[in-house]
């Protein structure tokens, strides 16, 4: 008996499963056409945050608003917050684990003024462990664990979006 042939029934059994609990792939996000242009506010145009989200939606197909001035549904960063505190601490009063969170405040309009998605809250935190020893390889722990909060985030707010266009009234 080969692992092939043990390994098969196993994986339809399992496929059978995740099928019996209404589970099935979330599929590509596609912005609606009736939504029309959108574009992205933020306090500051090219935070990775804004940049991420910005790339997000033109991969959702989302027709990109090209004159800044003109009506068009909105995407709108209200505010971006991080925090970090100390988790644990060595015998020296080091910090040796910090516990990062990042928040973002976002709304989502369309270009008439109607809530898509209202202004509300995201919050990502995480954890991680801080070398003393190394504090130069710490800090670019420190930015990498940054850039990918920011990705998540986006992420987050893109599925957010991507729930309210699907119970949109047309």
């Amino acid at each position: 008996m080969n692992l092939r042939s043990t390994s098969f029934p196993f994986a339809c059994i399992a496929v059978l499963m995740l099928a019996g609990c209404g589970f099935h792939p979330r599929g590509a996000m596609l912005v609606p056409d009736s939504v029309g242009p959108v574009k992205v506010i933020g306090s500051d145009p090219y935070s990775p945050l804004t940049l991420a989200l910005s790339r997000a939606l033109t991969q959702a197909h989302a027709q990109p608003a090209i004159d800044p001035h003109a009506r068009a549904a909105t995407l709108r960063i209200v505010s971006e917050a991080w925090d970090q505190q100390p988790l644990t601490i060595n015998v020296h009063a080091q910090a040796t684990e910090y516990y990062v969170t990042y928040v973002v405040k976002f709304s989502f309009t369309t270009a008439a003024g109607k809530d898509i998605e209202p202004l509300q809250e995201a919050r990502l935190q995480r954890d991680y462990a801080y070398d003393v020893a190394n504090a130069l390889g710490a800090a670019q722990e420190q930015q990498t664990i940054r850039e990918e909060m920011q990705r998540d985030m986006a992420a987050v707010i893109m599925r957010r979006i991507d729930i309210a266009l699907r119970h949109m009234q047309p």
